[in-house]
C-alpha cells in the first residue's frame, strides 16, 4: 500500500463549484474535501493529468458567502462508483485575499 503523500492536512469541504477548462464552457461540480494547497472535487467526467483549469465556488465564511475563483491543476482523477470521477487539484499562484479564506476554511 502506497504511504500518504500530502504535504497539507486536508479538511471536509462540500460545496456546489463550477470548473472551468480552457475552450470549454464552465461544468458544475462539487467539492469533497481541501487542503491549504489543493481540492478534491467530484466530477462527471475524467480530465487529464496536468490540465489547467479555473474553479469557482463560494466560501461559507463567518455568516456570509464568499466568492472564490483559482487557478489550479489536475493531479489525479480516478473513477469513483456510480459518483462519477474523484479529481484532486492543487492550486497555482493563490493570491494572498484567495490564500487568506482557504486558511479560514481549514480551522
Amino acid at each position: 500500500m502506497k504511504a500518504e503523500t500530502r504535504n497539507f492536512p486536508r479538511k471536509i469541504f462540500r460545496c456546489h463549484a463550477r470548473i472551468s477548462l480552457p475552450g470549454r464552457p464552465p461544468q458544475a461540480c462539487r467539492t469533497i474535501d481541501i487542503s491549504l494547497n489543493g481540492l478534491c472535487l467530484s466530477l462527471s467526467e475524467q480530465l487529464k493529468v496536468g490540465q489547467a483549469c479555473t474553479i469557482a465556488f463560494e466560501a461559507p465564511l463567518t455568516g456570509r458567502h464568499v466568492p472564490v475563483v483559482l487557478n489550479a491543476k489536475v493531479i489525479y482523477s480516478i473513477l469513483s462508483g456510480t459518483d462519477g470521477f474523484r479529481t484532486g487539484v492543487q492550486f497555482v499562484q493563490l493570491d494572498a485575499a484567495t490564500e487568506k479564506i482557504i486558511s479560514e476554511l481549514m480551522t
